[in-house]
């Protein structure tokens, strides 16, 4: 099936989506229905480990130097640690944050069985 990513900015502030249908179709969703300016991203391709048996559930905070924060979470192959995960993220711009100091709020190893 496809699958088209959505990156929706309204005045200061960004969201993303993802829609089940190719670029083209995507984007004439987005014409007809989102305010703003946006972008269109297909994925072209997939890869990756499917049979992954652990990973970690990671929720981070990032504040520049004007005082100003953003949190999101994700998940990390449960290869990496706190340091690697920093490391990473630093100077790295999200939701208009960049992450000039990082904060690990919740990193928790969950397994699947």
């Amino acid at each position: 099936m496809a699958k088209s990513l959505i990156r929706n900015t309204l005045g200061n502030r960004t969201f993303g989506f993802a829609l089940p249908a190719d670029g083209a179709t995507a984007k004439t969703f987005c014409d007809n229905n989102l305010d703003g300016t946006y972008e269109v991203f297909e994925v072209e391709a997939s890869s990756g480990n499917e049979t992954e048996a652990e990973f970690y559930d990671v929720t981070v905070t990032g504040k520049n130097a004007a005082g100003r924060k953003t949190t999101f979470r994700f998940y990390a192959s449960s290869t990496k640690n706190e340091d690697e995960i920093m490391t990473a993220l630093q100077d790295k711009t999200f939701n208009g944050v960049k992450f000039e100091q990082i904060y690990i709020i919740n990193m928790e190893k969950i397994t699947v069985a």
